[in-house]
């Protein structure tokens, strides 16, 4: 078993980040100042500047506190990658790369709690074949919101074990603050199925001390808000312009646009993978068919995907403008759909962890390389 996985992890992994290896190629995305970020983040630590804080050379080399109000996690993994010797491009892809490789790792270690190897080896795949990930990699360019989507399925695994406290309080810590907006949201999210699960006691330790290890950059970031436009800009953004068409879900035109007003004329892709939502769906349907089953984990995921699933769309517009103080600072809907790609490829895992055939894991590994075809030619940039 320990063969395979590896056999497939290396064809998984070379497969969609044949793009992100290292070479002389760059692809362009929206976020273009990710590697100087990364470089004036190196900088920093190089002089000892920890955590980094200003961006010394932005603002004609006055100085950008963009460290202060910026997640900082994913510029430590990257830093991390430049000074072992790659130059700052190929360290972006590399990082990229990685979290590819958390995610799928993560997903796998957290289903395998629940299910057989083959469905949790599916489950991971589906998770990072998921058309949301190239959208974030090679369109919008979004560093901290991939190693968000990276960490979260680790640190879930990791909660049900629960055996190494200062690993996983560390893991947490990255987790709340990988993602300025994901990173607060997945503070409940994680609290409620902490409290669904067994060591409820040390997890909820791990969780305090993920937040006070996290404070170096929250505490500055709430208390020096005042000084900033930071929250202004964030609400500039009218999020009635950027829902969705539950269509959009299943197809729309791939793009390296942006998202505009309305659901017809958008110039990125909101698609989240028809083999995904078809095996979630056929997940859904058996679990609610065999009566027996009344795991709280499975109520969680499917309450959760399908809240985040709604929230896209223009039917869920009377909670945004209810709460409109809180949810315009999350900016676009379309972000909640990362949140729900745990649960899609929970219950896509859960669907072939049941279903009793001849040639299962024929099937499997057939549905795998389709998802493979499909899904992988996403996976370049322009």
């Amino acid at each position: 078993m320990k063969k395979l996985f590896i056999i497939l992890l290396f064809i998984i992994i070379s497969s969609l980040g044949r793009h992100l290896l290292p070479n002389n190629y760059f692809f362009t995305f929206h976020d273009s100042t990710q590697p100087a970020r990364i470089q004036q983040f190196v900088k920093e630590l190089k002089n000892f500047h920890i955590p980094p804080r200003v961006a010394p050379d932005m603002n004609y080399q006055l100085g950008y506190p963009v460290f202060n109000f910026y997640a900082p996690a994913s510029y430590w993994i990257t830093s991390v990658i430049n000074i072992i010797g790659f130059d700052v491009v190929n360290s972006l892809k590399l990082s990229f790369l990685l979290a590819l490789t958390v995610g799928f790792l993560g997903t796998y270690l957290f289903f395998k709690k629940f299910f057989d190897f083959l469905p949790s080896i599916l489950g991971g795949f589906f998770y990072i074949t998921s058309l949301y990930f190239p959208l974030n990699i090679f369109v919008r360019g979004n560093l901290g919101e991939t190693w968000f989507l990276a960490l979260l399925p680790l640190t879930m695994a990791l909660l049900l074990s629960a055996n190494n406290l200062p690993v996983l309080s560390i893991l947490l810590s990255f987790l709340f603050t990988s993602h300025n907006i994901l990173s607060l949201i997945s503070i409940p999210f994680i609290l409620i199925f902490t409290l669904l699960i067994k060591n409820k006691k040390k997890n909820l330790i791990s969780i305090i001390l993920g937040l006070l290890l996290s404070s170096y950059f929250w505490l500055p970031a709430i208390l020096e808000m005042k000084y900033t436009w930071a929250k202004e800009i964030a609400t500039i953004t009218n999020f009635n312009d950027h829902f969705l068409c539950l269509n959009q879900l299943w197809q729309s035109q791939w793009g390296f646009g942006g998202s505009t007003k309305g659901c017809l004329n958008d110039g990125m892709s909101f698609m989240i993978g028809k083999l995904q939502i078809i095996f979630f769906v056929l997940g859904l349907i058996l679990f609610i068919i065999r009566k027996k089953e009344n795991k709280n984990i499975y109520w969680f995921f499917i309450l959760t995907t399908l809240t985040c699933l709604f929230l896209t769309s223009f039917q869920s517009r009377f909670i945004w403008n209810l709460f409109s103080p809180i949810m315009s600072i999350i900016q676009f809907p379309w972000r909640f759909i990362g949140l729900s790609l745990i649960g899609i490829s929970f219950f896509s895992a859960y669907f072939f962890h049941r279903i009793k055939i001849l040639f299962k894991n024929l099937l499997i590994f057939a549905i795998l390389a389709t998802v493979l075809i499909i899904n992988g030619k996403y996976f370049q940039g322009q």
